[in-house]
């Protein structure tokens, strides 16, 4: 077992969160050191834009497994939800998000969260001037039939970045802005966004352009190599932790550091004045449970995940959903959640068509099939795809204690058990889901879709969000954290991913939020320990 020197802080896992702390904590003067699980990806050389090589689960550049594409994934045992997305490297799952960023829904946020929605602002604008976060001023044709489809629907359109009431909107995204029409989509004569529609399969637009002007601002791209540039911050890639250190003292247990592994096995520890998990909302908990930490009984449990259910129809005409930014356009629908036009490539089209928890069922609502297409009915449905539009349901789901995560009976990888994930519905979560998917089914309908082509995927819970399992209150009992984001049972342990949100935040994509709560994390840090 190997120690190194110490840093200020040890920020476990460098992804959505991670990377935004280590640069913010950087900044303020301290040494930091970050510890990422998987590879620093070269956009330019590692993103392929192919979707099967970028996004299966298996042996993709985004799958959550060794940087070693041979060795299996790592495992994970699940119930009630059969599709766990997460990702191993610089980025984390901004690396594969399309990029949505607008700001949590303001209702939610003054109900359960221990500061309200005001203290949030100057952390969001933060955020939102360091991408930055752009509206688009134009729209791909999928989001002009979208937003045609709001308007016959009676939504009004809305333009504040604080959501109170329902309506469309353009989408707040971490995307540069769109590029100039140029002789070549090269860098420098194309810079910003070119439109290609790959953002999911992972940002290299435009081609040859450096780190930071890469246009999706995944934290790969962004917050790392600000982080970098502060010549404070280190980033060890291929490092997985295993265990958070602590050690008495007369004001409690305290953590110290964190053990991790590297990729040939070794094994470090890693002292650090302050610890900071962002290991996301299933592997943070994971680590804090490996590590046998004081549990009340509220660390994993909590799990939100938006579920999201998924709509399509074909039209007379060319809509190339493919084209344009994942999302341009979007309705907010405070109290149950929202929908939004999603471009996808036809692989990855074809398997959120197979999503289905029914098998090519009926419809019982406007829709006329439901469920799992697959043989000659997938494959009528892929000769439209250059007419189809597909809507994406995001729900407000209802916190429930008893979904979560812990650890698996009998199952490891080569670091720690696995984590067993457990996410079903309540009841609300269903009816909301319920009012949104007809909200969606009127959107397409009045956009011009053709009504005997309208599918619902009647899809499985997924984690493409996922939040709570580290919930913060001030109620030790019900939560992890204090309103600082610090655990309430282990001084000078921090969380800053999505697992201290004490709910779904009404609905809306949780990578702004989760990022303007570690700006904000990071300067109660310094607050509380180096002021």
């Amino acid at each position: 077992m190997v120690r190194v020197n110490m840093p200020d802080v040890l920020v476990v896992g460098c992804g959505g969160g991670g990377a935004v702390i280590a640069k913010e904590l950087a900044e303020a003067g301290l040494g930091v050191v970050a510890l990422e699980a998987g590879p620093w990806h070269d956009p330019q050389r590692d993103f392929t834009g192919l979707e099967w090589d970028m996004l299966n689960p298996i042996d993709a550049v985004f799958r959550w497994g060794p940087a070693d594409r041979t060795k299996p994934p790592w495992p994970r045992r699940r119930d009630g939800i059969p599709l766990l997305i997460s990702t191993a490297g610089v980025g984390g799952n901004t690396l594969h998000f399309g990029a949505n960023c607008p700001r949590g829904y303001p209702g939610p946020m003054e109900l359960d969260w221990p500061m309200g929605y005001a203290d949030m602002i100057p952390h969001y604008e933060k955020v939102e001037a360091t991408l930055p976060i752009v509206v688009p001023e134009i729209a791909s044709p999928k989001d002009q039939l979208f937003i045609h489809g709001c308007e016959k629907a009676g939504i009004d359109q809305i333009s504040a970045p604080d959501v109170m009431r329902a309506g469309w909107r353009m989408q707040p995204n971490a995307i540069l802005p769109i590029a100039e029409r140029a002789a070549e989509l090269r860098y420098p004569s194309t810079d910003g966004c070119t439109q290609c529609g790959q953002c999911i399969v992972g940002c290299r637009s435009p081609d040859y352009a450096p780190l930071e002007r890469t246009a999706k601002r995944s934290t790969n791209v962004s917050y790392a190599p600000l982080a970098m540039r502060t010549g404070r911050c280190e980033i060890r890639t291929g490092c997985f932790a295993t265990r958070i250190l602590t050690e008495q003292t007369r004001d409690g247990l305290r953590a110290r550091g964190v053990r991790y592994r590297d990729l040939d096995g070794r094994v470090f520890e890693q002292d650090a004045r302050i610890v900071v998990l962002a290991g996301g909302a299933i592997e943070t908990p994971r680590l804090w449970l490996s590590s046998e930490l004081p549990n009340t009984g509220a660390v994993g449990r909590n799990l939100t995940t938006h579920w999201f259910e998924y709509l399509s129809a074909e039209f007379p005409h060319q809509v190339e959903m493919y084209m344009g930014q994942t999302a341009m356009a979007r309705a907010d629908f405070p109290g149950y959640g929202f929908v939004e036009s999603q471009g996808l490539g036809p692989l990855t089209w074809a398997f959120v068509s197979f999503l289905g928890r029914s098998w090519n069922a009926g419809g019982e609502g406007p829709w006329t099939s439901k469920g799992r297409i697959i043989g000659s009915a997938l494959k009528r449905k892929m000769e439209a795809y250059r007419r189809t539009l597909m809507l994406v349901v995001c729900v407000d789901d209802e916190v429930d204690p008893s979904n979560g995560v812990s650890l698996a009976d009998g199952l490891a990888d080569e670091n720690n058990p696995a984590p067993f994930v457990r996410y079903h519905a309540t009841r609300t979560s269903v009816s909301r889901r319920e009012w949104l998917v007809d909200k969606a089914a009127e959107i397409l309908l009045g956009a011009g879709a053709i009504p005997e082509t309208l599918h619902r995927a009647d899809a499985s819970p997924s984690t493409v969000h996922m939040h709570g399992t580290m919930r913060m209150g001030t109620d030790p009992a019900t939560s992890v954290l204090d309103d600082g984001c610090e655990a309430h049972e282990v001084k000078r342990l921090f969380v800053a991913d999505t697992s201290p949100f004490p709910n779904g935040i009404g609905g809306p994509n949780p990578t702004l939020t989760a990022q303007a709560l570690a700006t904000r994390t990071a300067t109660k840090i310094v607050e509380r320990y180096f002021s």
